[in-house]
């Protein structure tokens, strides 16, 4: 490859292999944000100079519609909610960054060598994130609690979105395929280590989600016979369970309160206080919302309990569906589920394609219902946890899409051609 195009791409997926490593410890917001922006205007440079289009935005009306509808929904809102410098703020951090990771790791992620940059950069991370975890354990009942990795909630949304990416390892060609292998024998066991860290306990229930979604929607080449098949669907339902019951005894040590162990302490769950108090408050303004990402709307549910301590630390509804209606009023909710609906039948859409592409795809329909479910119980898509969706949705379309031998093999190889064309001209 010549200099021009050499240097510029290198770089780009270098910037975009920093966002993503960087993203879930404490001040980085500034960096991830920047490294994206100048990957895509090295993209756009690229585009002009050679005249060949390098950016590019995954193909369904469905899904770019439900993306579309979410960016103007949030964007209207934030316009005419009572702080909109503060909302436009946070829209931009929250929508706009995530969108724009998508588009630079769909425009990027064209070969299984820069895809597995950025597997091995999210494995390093997760294994920093993993040794920080062991340094600064789960403290709840510590006040000041603050690692530097944010928080155990952002670290386990994090977990369930690396765990859609494990089939991956055998699931792509890689120049090593064992070593592949090892890797994400290494992941996995990094992943349910840490998993258990957090003393979380809605992850091992979207774990069983994800594999289950996974196998039926990747039956034609899952590789397992019809009784393997079968036992697993029994066993991993059973495993979710056991682990999400075993995580909430272990959770249940650090609340000596909670009555009758883990039953008490699910029975005494504040978060059914906090539903309730969320929908009083979305009755009140069920279509203007309190505005986006404001302290207002924080302020609306808290002042809601008479407990100062309640007050105090309830400020969202612990569900990102109920946080988008106060916020929001419903069609904020709706753009919510919309957008999800959309991404996943995006997924859903290339699994006709053939039985690799299949496979690839059933792992976005994973991602999506494992975020979708893991925020049922509080809200964690925002920030860096929005923009690593955004950027593992890109990926996982662009892998499906490149791995297409009928809609884009013969478009591919046509842009390949110009870009050498172009590259041989600029040399």
């Amino acid at each position: 490859m010549p200099p021009l195009m050499s240097y510029h791409m290198q770089v780009a997926v270098l910037l975009a292999t920093i966002s993503i490593f960087v993203a879930p410890f404490r001040a980085s917001a500034g960096l991830r944000a920047s490294a994206l922006l100048v990957a895509l205007l090295l993209l756009i440079f690229l585009w002009w100079k050679t005249r060949v289009r390098t950016i590019e935005f995954p193909k369904g009306v469905l899904f770019r519609a439900s993306v579309l509808t979410w960016v103007a929904v949030v964007f209207f809102y934030s316009l005419i909610g009572p702080n909109w410098s503060l909302s436009l703020v946070s829209w931009r951090g929250d929508v706009i960054t995530p969108l724009l990771a998508g588009i630079v790791f769909y425009s990027l992620g064209r070969s299984p060598r820069i895809v597995a940059i950025w597997l091995v950069a999210l494995l390093v991370g997760l294994l920093v994130l993993t040794a920080m975890l062991l340094i600064e354990p789960f403290q709840p009942g510590i006040a000041t609690y603050a690692p530097r990795y944010v928080n155990v909630g952002w670290l386990s949304t994090w977990l369930v979105m690396l765990a859609s990416l494990l089939p991956l390892a055998w699931l792509l060609r890689w120049p090593k395929p064992r070593l592949a292998l090892w890797l994400a024998a290494l992941a996995t066991c990094v992943v349910v280590a840490a998993a258990w860290l957090t003393a979380n306990r809605v992850v091992w229930l979207c774990f069983g989600v994800m594999f289950l979604a996974y196998l039926t929607m990747n039956k034609r080449n899952g590789g397992l016979k019809s009784s393997a098949r079968i036992a697993a669907f029994v066993l991993c339902p059973i495993l979710s369970v056991g682990l999400f019951y075993a995580s909430s005894t272990a959770r249940a040590a650090y609340y000596p309160e909670a009555e009758n162990g883990v039953v008490g302490m699910l029975r005494q769950d504040d978060r059914y206080l906090i539903w309730e108090a969320a929908v009083r408050t979305i009755a009140e303004r069920p279509f203007t919302g309190y505005g986006f990402a404001t302290e207002e709307a924080k302020n609306a549910l808290s002042m809601r309990f008479a407990e100062p301590w309640f007050r105090e630390h309830f400020k969202q509804a612990h569900n990102f569906v109920l946080n988008a209606a106060i916020q929001m009023g419903i069609p904020g909710a709706i753009a919510v589920l919309v957008l999800f609906a959309g991404i996943g039948y995006g997924f859903l859409c290339r699994r006709h394609v053939s039985p690799q592409v299949c496979a690839v795809a059933a792992c976005g329909v994973a991602l999506v219902g494992g975020v979708f479910l893991r925020n049922m119980t509080d809200d964690f898509f925002s920030r860096h946890a929005a923009l690593l969706f955004g950027a593992l949705v890109g990926m996982l379309f662009a892998i499906c899409d490149w791995r297409d031998p009928t809609m884009y093999a013969k478009a591919l190889e046509t842009t390949s051609q110009r870009l050498r064309d172009a590259e041989d001209t600029a040399a």
